[in-house]
């Protein structure tokens, strides 16, 4: 989020699964799945990656005193660096089940302290919209990080949501710098397309809670074109957002900080089967996702 403007973000079910069991060598051991990569904690100094992870286990042991051995996996199915908040994703169910597994009890108020330590490791600034989102699961419409409202948003299966990707990963906090930079030199300009934003959030809070989703799917292409304005689009969303209207989708645009990552589409149920083979051509990722899922969830096996 760049200059207040508020957002509306919803939670889509790709998880991040982290599990903790036993770990026989009295160590504590850290592995992930989808980077394969991992450490053995109190040891040396982990890879660039999984620094918040470290992070994560130091703010624990601090609060709570040493820690027992343990073996910690975490199993992402969330692409990384595309914009589909997979590192709120992951700190937030690593600490859940550390502090589960040690016998604490994982308030949320505590993971979003620890999540958000480990995102400023990431982000350096997180707006603390990924962390609300995968905490709390849902709608939501955001304001700042001290005023997260729920939105009670009415989805329809009648609609099909596909998140796809471009391929290209890329630096929040570099795109982030870009825009800032744009907004140095045009600042009476940019402030126009950022009240735009605003009133476009406005809007789409209310057709969302009355579930008007063909009226979003215009708002999401007014939207698409702001974002291309200030400067975050590249050839490869814009085939993508081109093509997918052209096939009949009811909205697309860029979601997270653009410069590559993902696009979002809305369309009928019945329109996704042409879009997504229409799309093939453009990326090979592409995954049809339901919003407004619960957050996070813990549980204990025997």
């Amino acid at each position: 989020m760049v200059k207040g403007v508020p957002a509306i973000a919803s939670s889509v079910d790709l998880y991040a699964r982290t599990y903790v069991e036993p770990c026989k060598d009295n160590k504590i051991r850290f592995w992930s799945k989808s980077l394969e990569k991992g450490f053995v904690y109190g040891e040396k100094e982990p890879d660039e990656e999984l620094i918040p992870f470290k992070r994560i286990l130091d703010l624990i042991s601090n609060k709570y005193g040493d820690l027992p051995s343990m073996r910690i996996t975490i199993d992402s199915e969330i692409p990384i660096s595309y914009g589909l908040g997979s590192s709120a994703a992951s700190s937030i169910s690593f600490a859940a089940a550390v502090l589960k597994y040690i016998g604490e009890e994982p308030t949320k108020t505590l993971i979003k302290e620890l999540s958000m330590e480990a995102e400023k490791i990431v982000h350096g600034r997180p707006s603390g919209i990924d962390t609300a989102v995968s905490l709390h699961g849902g709608f939501i419409y955001y304001l700042g990080p001290h005023d997260i409202r729920p939105l009670n948003a009415r989805w329809s299966d009648e609609y099909a949501l596909l998140v796809i990707g471009t391929g290209i990963t890329r630096n929040t906090g570099l795109v982030v710098r870009k825009v800032l930079k744009r907004y140095e030199r045009f600042p009476t300009i940019m402030n126009k397309i950022y009240d735009v934003a605003k009133d476009i959030s406005v809007n789409a809070k209310s057709l969302m809670t009355s579930g008007e989703w063909d009226k979003i799917g215009e708002l999401m292409i007014i939207n698409h074109g702001l974002l291309v304005s200030i400067g975050v689009a590249i050839p490869e969303t814009e085939r993508i957002i081109h093509n997918s209207l052209r096939l009949g989708a009811l909205g697309a645009k860029i979601s997270g900080a653009g410069m590559g990552g993902i696009v979002i589409v809305l369309s009928r149920k019945k329109d996704k089967d042409i879009i997504v083979d229409g799309l093939m051509s453009f990326s090979n990722e592409i995954i049809e996702v339901k919003p407004g899922v619960p957050g996070l969830e813990c549980s204990v096996e025997e």
